[in-house]
């Protein structure tokens, strides 16, 4: 029933219909992260094959150096993930650490991405 009386209100006037098609769009831009493992501990000693190496991924999104203080997923165990759900206009910025033996590397560099924002409404129309 509350899905149908929205839509009722979404019907009559053109500046209605604009409204709630605005309203409608959902946020389900992704984000492909993608990283190259690392072999080496910060002293430079090789990691051991036998390590499993796991990451954290920290994510913001109101633009460079927005990252959160706790990851927005943690155990990755892929060098390549998927986030999604980001807002037309939004600018995602997440930076990756590694894990060994419980041990959390320092972030990594930061990657940036700008989505597309929701174009402007048709000007001009008329009805004859």
């Amino acid at each position: 029933m509350r899905n149908f009386i929205a839509l009722a209100a979404c019907v009559g006037t053109l500046a209605a219909l604009s409204a709630c098609s605005s309203r409608a769009q959902t946020a389900v831009n992704p984000a492909i992260w993608s990283w190259t493992a690392p072999t080496t501990f910060a002293d430079g000693t090789t990691i051991p094959s036998t390590d499993a190496i796991t990451y954290n991924l920290y994510v913001g999104t109101a633009g460079k150096g927005s990252e959160a203080t706790t990851p927005v997923q943690t155990g990755i165990t892929a060098t390549t993930v998927t986030t999604s759900g980001y807002a037309p206009g939004a600018v995602v910025c997440g930076e990756l650490t590694a894990v060994v033996n419980t041990i959390e590397s320092a972030r990594s560099n930061e990657a940036c991405k700008t989505f597309p924002d929701v174009p402007s409404p048709p000007t001009n129309n008329a009805v004859k």
